[in-house]
């Protein structure tokens, strides 16, 4: 410890500059915690609060009905709900009829406390305020407690007892199923499903939406998430292990400058392992000091993200956890990695020999390697030109070490606005095959238009917007007039289905990732069963969609003449529907959806600035070690007559060079990044992203990098300049 107090007096700012960028590169890594702490949340919710594993809409159940479903093998415990949609003065809300029997959709409270008699609801967020009296749907109530359960996490929603709900719905019985099973497994869900759907089938009732299955008590979002965190994660890493360079460089200038020293008690019969073991012990205690601070910044970013991310799509507040893995995973590897850097470091000096060592003159005189004689016959300009070359190849090691440093950096700075081009990009071409202005979708499950609404409005079409599922992939499904004009996306191979022919087309992107050929059958499951539709073409829509005929869809789907959406050539559709509809322009829709994508395009932004400001320091320290093996060859070109400015521009033709080259490398990095994050992401969900590189960028990193490499000439000179010049030439310590 009191040597760690001797290095930090000699070196302080080399010291913190290593502490903090270890510190942070260790918090970045911090973020591989994320899964774990947003799983646990969320999967101590599905115990706590009933989430269930099979969730589904259908068409008004009686008691009979329900009960024949809670009797199925395989069911533990089935609950059902009646949901309506509705509005509270200008809000769209969900109205949540809850049984006081249930096991699943338990309330979270807020405040207040939970429906006790007729009348009485609780509401989540600021729908209302406690002790209001609202009317909802035709139910007069009293509002007695705020809240919400884990499936309306992010949702408005009013929740009220069954029978309050039902009294005011235009069809009594429940209309949505909450199911526990027996085995969670996925083939158990699926299986479990076929016979929920027989068994309604049989009592004349359907699934009106595709039902959504979690099988091994997973969440719909927790593939997402996990995604998204390894990614960010692997950024961390990327920070890690600049900043191990980093590390490895502050510790061979402290090692360095004690060559004199350790000569001196190799001289005096001091053995070489304790002696190594001392050296060692200054990169340790830098990483102890940096775990000190980098492991708390870890849980806190971890726990912060996962509370972003679960409270934006879940609507859940998860308690602060700790994943110990990753936490002893990063203390390890970056011990190991000091104990690495550092033994090197340690054996050079301590091999040596003593009388060049305690001359104390440079250790790697210019000349040793053939290219640097074959360059020293090679015209290269001026002195300074000359001099600055050779200092570069005098240690090659060190020279790829600060282009890697800078390539770092600037991939990191060119791929942060790369990735927020490429979702934006990917935010408005999401719905560029579409030509409606405006559209109004029933938020009531099912098909309650009729396909026949607004034909005497040549500015409107009826559709169908529902899910489905081709080799256990969800797929969104779109029924359509075969001639409609409100959908026009180019193909890439084939044609459009005929009218009222089992033909459909299918995203490219999902059919290229899946083996999907035009001519292909692809087997659909709808709500309401499996049906085969013949693949006739490949539509270039950015999605994983299949879209088909209207009428045959319908009918596929159990309701033959109906449809659940309109699309108006309008801004704003002027719609006589006869249940509550969201309407919304195309440019709002497709904002809602890219808010999701723009915090993650943040989040990578933060840790893409770790990593940049981790190279950055990282170049500053390497620049410093090559300062003070060289301080010889300065204090006598300083005693010759040289002053700071000769100095500065010594080191800017040295850093100019080697920035050039690192700045190319690292966009070409940037972009390579890019694609291969963009890629992944493709990959997982099987749909067409596309990569936009941040051209508009680039001068501001070039110019950025350079600015940045000669303030650090300035700095560099400045410290050099602090002692005095016949110390130097002396060698004295």
């Amino acid at each position: 410890m009191i040597a760690m107090l001797r290095q930090f007096r000699r070196a302080p700012g080399r010291i913190l500059a290593s502490v903090l960028a270890l510190a942070l590169a260790v918090g970045a890594i911090g973020v591989l915690a994320i899964p774990r702490i947003s799983e646990g949340s969320l999967h101590a919710a599905v115990e706590r609060d009933g989430l269930g594993d099979i969730v589904a809409t259908t068409s008004p159940l009686d008691d009979a009905q329900l009960a024949r479903i809670a009797a199925l093998p395989g069911v533990r415990s089935a609950d059902g709900a009646t949901v309506i949609a509705a509005r509270v003065g200008d809000r769209d809300v969900q109205l949540v009829g809850l049984a006081d029997d249930r096991s699943t959709d338990l309330l979270r409270m807020t405040a207040g406390r939970e429906p006790a008699r007729a009348g009485e609801v609780v509401v989540s967020g600021d729908v209302a305020s406690i002790g209001d009296t609202i009317t909802v749907a035709g139910l007069d109530a009293t509002v007695v407690g705020t809240g919400s359960t884990l499936w309306y996490g992010d949702i408005d929603a009013i929740f009220a007892g069954l029978d309050d709900v039902q009294a005011v719905a235009t069809d009594a019985g429940v209309n949505r199923l909450t199911v526990v099973a027996t085995d969670d497994g996925e083939a158990s869900l699926d299986a479990l499903v076929d016979r929920m759907r027989a068994e309604l089938v049989e009592g004349d009732a359907t699934f009106t939406d595709f039902p959504v299955t979690m099988p091994d008590g997973s969440t719909p979002i927790d593939a997402d998430i996990r995604q998204v965190s390894t990614l960010i994660g692997l950024l961390g890493v990327m920070a890690g292990i600049v900043a191990l360079v980093l590390l490895a460089s502050t510790t061979n200038t402290l090692i360095t400058e004690r060559t004199r020293e350790v000569a001196v008690m190799r001289a005096l019969g001091g053995r070489t392992r304790p002696l190594r073991r001392r050296l060692r012990r200054i990169a340790i205690g830098i990483t102890v000091a940096a775990l000190v601070i980098g492991l708390p910044l870890g849980v806190l970013i971890s726990n912060l993200i996962a509370r972003m991310v679960l409270e934006k799509f879940v609507g859940l507040t998860p308690d602060v956890a700790v994943d110990w893995r990753v936490l002893a995973g990063s203390a390890t590897g970056a011990l190991l990695g000091a104990r690495l850097v550092a033994g090197r470091a340690a054996r050079r000096v301590t091999r040596q020999p003593l009388a060049a060592s305690l001359r104390d003159r440079e250790g790697a005189p210019y000349g040793a390697r053939w290219y640097q004689r074959l360059l020293a016959r090679t015209p290269i300009g001026g002195l300074l030109d000359r001099v600055a070359v050779r200092s570069s190849l005098r240690r090659p090691g060190r020279t790829l070490a600060v282009v890697a440093q800078i390539a770092a950096a600037v991939g990191a700075a060119f791929l942060v606005p790369s990735l927020v081009a490429s979702v934006n990009e990917y935010n408005s071409a999401a719905y560029s095959a579409w030509t409606w202005e405006a559209r109004a979708i029933a938020r009531d499950p099912g098909l309650p238009f009729a396909q026949s609404l607004g034909a005497d409005d040549p500015s409107l079409e009826t559709g169908i917007s529902s899910w489905g599922s081709i080799d256990d992939w969800d797929v969104e499904v779109v029924g359509m007039a075969a001639d409609t004009t409100m959908f026009d996306a180019e193909l890439r191979d084939g044609r459009r289905f005929a009218p009222g022919a089992r033909e459909a087309l299918v995203s490219a992107g999902f059919a290229e990732r899946r083996g999907i050929d035009v001519g292909d059958t692809v087997e659909l499951e709808l709500a309401s069963g499996t049906v085969g539709y013949e693949v006739v073409g490949l539509a270039d829509d950015f999605g994983r969609t299949l879209y088909a005929d209207l009428g045959l869809l319908a009918a596929d789907l159990g309701a033959p003449g109906r449809a659940n959406v309109v699309w108006s050539s309008t801004a704003f559709p002027d719609v006589d529907v006869p249940v509550a509809v969201d309407v919304d322009t195309r440019e709002a829709i497709a904002a809602a959806e890219g808010e999701g994508r723009d915090a993650i395009a943040v989040i990578f932004g933060a840790i893409g600035a770790i990593v940049a400001g981790v190279a950055a320091l990282a170049v500053m320290s390497s620049m410093v070690v090559s300062l003070f093996e060289r301080r010889h060859e300065l204090a006598a070109m300083q005693a010759l007559g040289a002053r700071r400015r000769r100095l500065r521009s010594l080191l800017v033709r040295e850093l100019v060079p080697l920035g050039a080259i690192g700045t190319a490398l690292g966009l070409g990095l940037g972009a390579l990044g890019t694609r291969a994050i963009i890629g992944s992401f493709e990959s997982s969900n099987a749909v067409d992203i596309g990569v936009v590189d941040a051209l508009g960028a680039i001068p501001f990193v070039v110019g950025a990098t350079m600015l940045g490499l000669v303030g650090l000439a300035l700095v560099v000179v400045r410290s050099a300049g602090r002692r005095p010049v016949a110390v130097t030439l002396r060698g004295a310590a």
